[in-house]
């Protein structure tokens, strides 16, 4: 295994933080949820669960102390989905949302992807961005 880079162990860092924070908007989402979207949610919930775990430990490898809580904007998304679903059901509406936060999750492992040397570490993110893109592809369908 090569040594990784600052700038790669930053980026994983980063990933991993957002995923905690994707989880929590997830974790919102799942409790209102409609039966049309329900199936999708705990797609995502299950495939970032494992994702984010896998993350934490590699981290831990790397010396650097996992988030185990996100970031602010964790909070932030946990209050923007329970206003809405005070007001609105959470159904196929909220797709488009979550296509695009998933989007910038993509963007992120394209960073790590970018900055990682050791191909142990760039099969693991490009497997997982993979399965991240193909849950996208479909909740964007479902959103059409």
């Amino acid at each position: 295994m090569s040594t990784p880079s600052n700038e790669f162990i930053e980026a994983l860092a980063a990933l991993q933080t957002r995923l905690k924070d994707t989880l929590a908007g997830f974790d919102e989402i799942q409790k209102k949820a409609d039966m049309e979207i329900a199936g999708i949610t705990a797609e995502f919930i299950a495939a970032h669960t494992a994702h984010e775990l896998a993350l934490s430990q590699r981290l831990v490898m790397l010396g650097r102390e996992p988030d185990d809580d996100g970031s602010f904007f964790s909070t932030i998304q946990r209050l923007v989905i329970k206003t809405r679903a005070a007001f609105d059901d959470i159904d196929d509406d909220i797709l488009p949302s979550v296509v695009r936060g998933e989007e910038r999750v993509i963007d992120l492992y394209d960073d790590a992807i970018n900055n990682a040397t050791d191909a142990t570490d760039k099969t693991m993110l490009n497997q997982q961005r993979d399965e991240v893109r193909s849950l996208t592809e479909k909740a964007r369908a479902m959103g059409d």
